[in-house]
């Protein structure tokens, strides 16, 4: 799943062998760093998605409910985004 937000550019996967974890990707460090503690981030040798965390399904599903709570605006750009 990709999700382009105002906390910016996600790429959301299932975690290899844990089906209820997911490892959650992105391009810049500060996109995953709006969003969870920088101690969660590691670096990945995916030069798509050079930043990850994992996190359980569960979790995330708070993380999104929070994100969908906070849309304030009637138009979406990715000139919203933040870099």
């Amino acid at each position: 799943m990709l999700i382009t937000s105002s906390n910016g550019f996600l790429s959301v996967v299932n975690k290899p062998n844990e089906v209820d974890h997911l490892i959650v990707r992105a391009k810049f460090k500060g996109d995953l760093s709006r969003l969870f503690d920088d101690c969660r981030i590691w670096p990945t040798q995916d030069p798509d998605f050079p930043f990850a965390i994992s996190i359980c399904k569960q979790e995330f599903v708070g993380i999104l409910i929070k994100m969908v709570k906070s849309i304030d605006y009637t138009n979406f750009s990715t000139d919203l985004i933040a870099v």
